[in-house]
């Protein structure tokens, strides 16, 4: 993984600890075998290896708010989006557990089957990783919204595409200094 195509930035805050001297939250290849098995799904390869080289990991540091890409929603709409964080397997678990059954019960589910949380951002923004057959490793956003998906107004026009897959993702972010 190391030999992926990522801005210099992203490069160096992955190969260093964080600034107090800690390690990545490392990820074990039993840690991917148990989320794969528990919720019968295939991890892309791709970020299978980014998680075995980098662990689960917050993207800031004393110079870098986090990284900006772009997505792209179905009526043509652009926006940038910040990702302060990529989640490792639990954290993707934990996050769509949450948001299949609201703890309020002020909604339904709030994903649609297949999409697990990736990236978090400083609110209810998410790169999802898509799991589904036909697109199985592309990378989407949405801002989690407290109702069920699907409603009016909260439904597949709220999906951004970013990339088509995790590799394509990681080149594509750039910092956002502070």
């Amino acid at each position: 993984m190391t030999n992926i195509t990522m801005h210099e930035a992203l490069r160096s805050l992955l190969d260093l600890p964080d600034e107090m001297g800690r390690p990545p939250k490392p990820v074990t290849p039993k840690d991917i075998e148990d989320f794969e098995l528990s919720e019968n799904v295939r991890m892309p390869e791709d970020l299978k290896a980014f998680w075995l080289a980098y662990g689960a990991r917050q993207l800031g540091s004393k110079s870098i708010f986090c990284f900006k890409a772009k997505t792209t929603f179905a009526n043509g709409k652009k926006k940038r989006i910040d990702v302060g964080a990529i989640g490792g397997p639990h954290a993707l678990a934990e996050t769509r557990q949450r948001y299949l059954d609201p703890l309020y019960g002020n909604s339904g589910p709030r994903l649609p089957d297949a999409l697990y949380p990736l990236t978090f951002d400083a609110g209810y923004g998410h790169c999802l990783i898509d799991l589904t057959p036909e697109h199985h490793g592309r990378i989407l956003y949405i801002v989690i919204k407290s109702k069920t998906f699907g409603a009016r107004g909260y439904d597949w026009n709220s999906i951004g595409v970013v990339e088509n897959s995790f590799a394509d993702f990681l080149a594509s972010l750039i910092p956002d200094y502070l």
